[in-house]
Protein backbone atom coordinates (compact mmCIF):
# COMPACT_ATOMS: atom_id res chain seq x y z
CA UNK A 1 0.00 0.00 0.00
CA UNK A 2 2.64 2.61 0.91
CA UNK A 3 4.45 2.07 -2.73
CA UNK A 4 0.83 2.81 -4.22
CA UNK A 5 0.76 5.41 -1.72
CA UNK A 6 4.41 6.61 -3.39
CA UNK A 7 3.43 5.48 -6.81
CA UNK A 8 0.53 8.34 -6.76
CA UNK A 9 2.80 11.38 -5.51
CA UNK A 10 5.47 11.20 -7.70
CA UNK A 11 2.88 10.06 -11.11
CA UNK A 12 1.17 13.91 -9.31
CA UNK A 13 4.27 15.84 -9.40
CA UNK A 14 5.45 14.63 -12.82
CA UNK A 15 1.72 15.51 -14.34
CA UNK A 16 2.14 18.94 -12.48
CA UNK A 17 5.42 19.11 -14.37
CA UNK A 18 4.01 18.34 -17.71
CA UNK A 19 1.01 21.06 -17.05
CA UNK A 20 4.37 23.61 -15.71
CA UNK A 21 5.49 22.57 -19.22
CA UNK A 22 2.43 23.53 -21.21
CA UNK A 23 2.34 27.24 -19.59
CA UNK A 24 5.85 27.94 -20.04
CA UNK A 25 5.52 26.72 -24.35
CA UNK A 26 2.08 29.56 -23.66
CA UNK A 27 4.59 32.08 -22.72
CA UNK A 28 7.26 30.80 -25.82
CA UNK A 29 4.16 30.80 -28.24
CA UNK A 30 3.55 34.89 -27.07
CA UNK A 31 6.97 35.67 -27.52
CA UNK A 32 7.28 34.50 -30.71
CA UNK A 33 4.22 36.34 -31.74
CA UNK A 34 5.82 39.66 -30.37
CA UNK A 35 8.68 38.73 -32.29
CA UNK A 36 6.95 38.40 -35.29
CA UNK A 37 8.29 34.61 -36.07
CA UNK A 38 4.62 33.21 -35.49
CA UNK A 39 1.32 34.47 -36.86
CA UNK A 40 -1.89 35.07 -34.16
CA UNK A 41 -3.66 32.36 -36.07
CA UNK A 42 -0.87 29.99 -34.95
CA UNK A 43 -0.44 31.19 -31.49
CA UNK A 44 -3.95 30.98 -30.76
CA UNK A 45 -4.01 27.50 -31.93
CA UNK A 46 -1.15 26.59 -29.90
CA UNK A 47 -2.27 28.02 -26.68
CA UNK A 48 -5.87 26.69 -27.08
CA UNK A 49 -4.18 23.51 -27.02
CA UNK A 50 -1.92 24.24 -24.27
CA UNK A 51 -4.45 25.08 -22.11
CA UNK A 52 -7.14 22.02 -22.72
CA UNK A 53 -3.92 19.64 -21.91
CA UNK A 54 -3.67 21.93 -18.64
CA UNK A 55 -6.80 21.73 -17.77
CA UNK A 56 -6.86 17.69 -18.40
CA UNK A 57 -3.53 17.50 -16.82
CA UNK A 58 -4.68 18.88 -13.54
CA UNK A 59 -8.13 16.81 -13.85
CA UNK A 60 -6.35 14.00 -13.91
CA UNK A 61 -4.55 14.85 -10.80
CA UNK A 62 -7.51 15.43 -9.32
CA UNK A 63 -8.76 11.93 -10.40
CA UNK A 64 -5.86 10.25 -9.09
CA UNK A 65 -6.04 12.23 -5.56
CA UNK A 66 -9.55 11.31 -5.17
CA UNK A 67 -8.16 7.44 -6.01
CA UNK A 68 -5.27 7.82 -3.64
CA UNK A 69 -6.90 6.51 -0.55
CA UNK A 70 -8.22 3.49 -2.21
CA UNK A 71 -7.28 0.50 -0.95
CA UNK A 72 -5.90 -1.21 -3.91
CA UNK A 73 -4.35 -4.59 -3.47
CA UNK A 74 -0.66 -4.15 -5.68
CA UNK A 75 0.67 -1.15 -7.64
CA UNK A 76 -0.71 -2.64 -10.84
CA UNK A 77 -4.48 -2.56 -9.86
CA UNK A 78 -4.17 1.29 -9.46
CA UNK A 79 -2.07 1.39 -12.06
CA UNK A 80 -5.28 -0.05 -14.42
CA UNK A 81 -7.28 2.02 -12.40
CA UNK A 82 -5.83 5.22 -13.57
CA UNK A 83 -5.42 4.30 -17.51
CA UNK A 84 -9.14 3.42 -17.53
CA UNK A 85 -9.97 7.33 -16.65
CA UNK A 86 -8.17 8.87 -19.63
CA UNK A 87 -10.12 7.10 -22.09
CA UNK A 88 -13.59 8.34 -20.81
CA UNK A 89 -12.23 11.25 -20.06
CA UNK A 90 -11.18 11.83 -23.90
CA UNK A 91 -14.49 10.72 -24.93
CA UNK A 92 -16.56 12.14 -22.70
CA UNK A 93 -14.60 15.54 -21.58
CA UNK A 94 -12.58 16.35 -24.75
CA UNK A 95 -9.48 15.72 -23.36
CA UNK A 96 -6.82 15.91 -26.03
CA UNK A 97 -5.90 12.22 -27.58
CA UNK A 98 -2.54 12.53 -26.74
CA UNK A 99 -3.11 12.22 -23.14
CA UNK A 100 -3.15 8.56 -22.89
CA UNK A 101 0.27 8.43 -24.10
CA UNK A 102 1.37 11.08 -21.72
CA UNK A 103 -0.08 9.10 -18.91
CA UNK A 104 1.79 5.79 -19.99
CA UNK A 105 4.75 7.85 -20.38
CA UNK A 106 4.67 9.44 -16.85
CA UNK A 107 3.49 5.92 -15.65
CA UNK A 108 6.79 4.35 -16.64
CA UNK A 109 8.90 6.96 -15.73
CA UNK A 110 7.36 7.22 -11.56
CA UNK A 111 7.34 2.81 -11.70
CA UNK A 112 11.15 3.61 -12.95
CA UNK A 113 11.62 5.76 -9.97
CA UNK A 114 9.89 3.17 -7.17
CA UNK A 115 12.20 0.28 -8.74
CA UNK A 116 15.41 2.62 -8.42
CA UNK A 117 14.56 3.84 -4.41
CA UNK A 118 13.69 -0.31 -3.62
Amino acid sequence: MNSVRTFFGILKLELQDAADDCGTMIEAAGSKLAEGTSTEYVTRENTALYRSEIDALHDLVKEISERESSSFSDLEEAITAIRRVVPEKVRDWNYPGLMGDLLDRKIAKARKYLDLSA
